[in-house]
């Protein structure tokens, strides 16, 4: 659809303010007409130049924002003046295929032959939005690195002072015993709070220090290997591809969750045969742990508890979600979604 403009708005579109400049600029009239537009906002947005001219401005305005955006216009237009549109939140303009583009909006009042329009200069705002997602996300790891210091400390200068303080106790009084049977069962109390001692010490190493040098697959062996102990259950575990890395926020949340589901199978599933399946392909990590148990108690199924909700929590914060399930075969399966 094409529009005719008045001399003085012609001419100032003909120069090279409009044609040439780095950023696009949309012209509109006092309805919300778009009466111009140059080539570098048709680039942007996907049109032809002449596909826009004539229609409204709100096109390219995503649906769920285009009512607020309407009355945002009219009041503009009631008290026109230079300014940026929208100043301290994310713009997006609406992509002729649908997609959102992350954009700041300048807005300038023009008197052209009589006549008030709104120029719109608009600037692809992505490599700014991802920057500073980018950064939000790096404060936010600063924030749990630190959290995870505080509580390596507590751990080290109280709990595993107690245990031990505990396990000397106990030896105390393994001297003083008298019957054998006595002296073993606190000889293996003991041993158990040692043993206690080394994991804590290690998963405080891990707080403090991590192991980049660990691979996906060796990882999620390791947990599994942990939690399943010395239980009767056969376990398989694929890792696809094998030793893919992740980002190191994205594997502490699945390893943790890992973790979670394999103890649940442990404690309350009843199972012979554990399943664990890690897949990283195709921008997507999938964890999938299923058994042939004896499935969700149905509390669980309506109320998840703490550990089921703190699963969902984990791939909720990386934008993803978890499905727990009772397959048409028996047993449970946890799915665990997260975009890469």
């Amino acid at each position: 659809m094409e529009t005719s403009l008045a001399p003085e708005l012609a001419a100032a579109l003909a120069s090279p303010f409009f044609t040439k400049s780095p950023d696009g600029i949309v012209v509109v009239n006092t309805s919300g007409e778009i009466v111009a537009i140059n080539p570098q906002a048709t680039e942007l947005l996907g049109y032809g130049l002449s596909e826009l001219v004539g229609t409204t401005v709100d096109r390219l305005v995503p649906e769920s924002l285009r009512p607020t955006h309407e009355s945002h216009r009219k009041s503009y237009t009631d008290q026109p003046h230079t300014r940026s549109m929208g100043a301290g939140l994310r713009l997006f303009a609406l992509h002729k295929k649908g997609q959102q583009i992350p954009v700041d909006i300048a807005l300038s009042p023009l008197v052209a032959d009589g006549t008030y329009y709104t120029i719109a200069a608009i600037r692809d705002a992505t490599a700014r939005v991802e920057a500073e997602i980018a950064i939000s996300e790096a404060d936010e790891w600063r924030a749990i690195i630190d959290d995870r210091q505080r509580i390596a400390r507590d751990l080290h200068d109280t709990v595993i002072q107690d245990i031990f303080a505990a396990g000397m106790g106990l030896q105390a009084l393994q001297r003083g015993m008298v019957e054998d049977s006595m002296k073993a069962q606190l000889g293996s109390s003991v041993s158990h709070l040692d043993s206690v001692i080394t994991r804590l010490r290690k998963v405080i190493f891990n707080l403090t220090h991590g192991d980049e040098s660990e691979s996906l697959e060796k990882a999620a062996n390791r947990v599994v290997r942990e939690v399943v102990n010395d239980n009767a259950i056969d376990v398989s575990i694929r890792v696809t591809p094998d030793g893919a890395p992740l980002p190191a926020r994205t594997q502490e949340h699945l390893l943790a969750t890992l973790q979670e589901a394999v103890s649940n199978v442990i404690r309350h599933a009843e199972a012979t045969n554990l399943h664990v399946r890690i897949d990283t392909t195709q921008g997507t990590c999938r964890l999938c742990v299923s058994d042939d148990g004896i499935g969700m108690p149905d509390a669980a199924a309506t109320r998840p508890g703490f550990g089921l909700t703190n699963m969902m929590n984990r791939a909720q914060v990386l934008g993803g979600g978890c499905d727990i399930t009772e397959p048409d075969a028996g047993g449970t399966m946890v799915e665990w979604t997260v975009p890469l």
